[in-house]
């Protein structure tokens, strides 16, 4: 079986170094010619403490867009991840006073169980993943709305430690930013290195070679939506920490951001391509965007508008690699 999920894999492009080498070079030159021009733009972008602040705003969403890329790579789509943040948040502040084990617990089981559940409707019901995962972005905030009654939870008397994991620093160096870090590297790390990163590969080249291979196809896709689900839930956790406060609305369009994210970075909807090195580029060219437009005091109207085209190249870029 190793033998042939071996053969498998060896299929997609992700295999061959001029695919790679193509794909992280220009997303590394965009974001190279986007400091430069940023640093010339506004004599307080290089600034450490805006430079951090942008970091630590980015780790959030940079969370979720590595769950979004292994969903991705599996020829699947989550859209439900901004509201699984949404509610990962409320649960988190509202157990928050039961010490921090217990709410960063049910924060992840949050994200973990709706992404099982996403999981189980594509594979079981075998509903399209836009489908199924839009049906679970509405369901998943209204559960938010009704656990929260439309209004702000505030996090009562939280404890340090709790606090520490949104507003922490470690030297000059913010804790979300160390959290991003360390979830990179582990996500990198299964991708590359295990044989469930194998197979999410595998399945996304191409699924009906994946499972005469051996692969249990439906099993790969529940974990990969679970995968998605966790990195939801810790982004909802660490944004309860961060703000001391759930808002119903948080977590809102971060399924588009992770989705650019991805994109940008080189992962394609065709499934097998792409990784979380790549979507960290991207992650870090859509921060430092906005980031260089709001020193500019550019509209945030027109901001959207930016961002939409870039969306639009990237998907142009992503067609323009696989055909060349």
């Amino acid at each position: 079986m190793n033998d042939a999920t071996t053969v498998g894999i060896q299929k997609s492009p992700q295999s061959f170094p001029w695919y790679q080498y193509l794909s992280r070079s220009s997303t590394v030159l965009a974001l190279v010619l986007l400091l430069v021009t940023a640093s010339i733009l506004s004599p307080h972008f290089l600034e450490p403490r805006n430079l951090f602040n942008v970091l630590r705003g980015a780790s959030i969403i940079g969370i979720v867009a590595l769950g979004m890329t292994f969903v991705i790579l599996n020829r699947g789509i989550d859209l439900s991840v901004g509201s699984i943040v949404g509610i990962s948040s409320a649960l988190t502040a509202t157990f928050a006073p039961q010490g921090l084990v217990v709410a960063v617990l049910v924060g992840c089981a949050t994200g973990v169980g709706l992404g099982l559940v996403n999981g189980l409707l594509i594979t079981r019901l075998r509903l399209q993943p836009f489908i199924a995962t839009l049906g679970m972005l509405i369901f998943a905030r209204g559960l938010v709305f009704v656990h929260t009654n439309g209004s702000n939870i505030v996090v009562e008397n939280p404890s340090e430690a709790f606090s520490f994991i949104g507003s922490g620093y470690i030297g000059p160096v913010p804790m979300p930013v160390i959290i991003f870090i360390v979830m990179w590297a582990i996500a990198a790390v299964t991708l590359r290195y295990t044989r469930f990163g194998r197979e999410i590969h595998a399945v996304g080249a191409n699924e009906e070679a994946a499972w005469l291979t051996g692969i249990n196809v439906k099993r790969n896709k529940v974990l990969t939506y679970c995968v998605s689900g966790l990195m939801a839930g810790i982004a909802g956790v660490i944004l309860a920490s961060r703000l001391g406060v759930a808002e119903p609305n948080g977590g809102t369009l971060y399924e588009l951001d992770a989705i650019a994210a991805a994109l940008i970075g080189g992962t394609t909807f065709d499934g097998g391509v792409g990784g979380v090195h790549g979507t960290i580029l991207g992650i870090l060219i859509l921060a430092f965007l906005s980031n260089v437009l709001n020193l500019l005091n550019i509209s945030p109207y027109s901001q959207m508008l930016m961002k939409g085209v870039i969306i639009i190249l990237a998907v142009v870029v992503s067609e323009w690699r696989k055909r060349s």
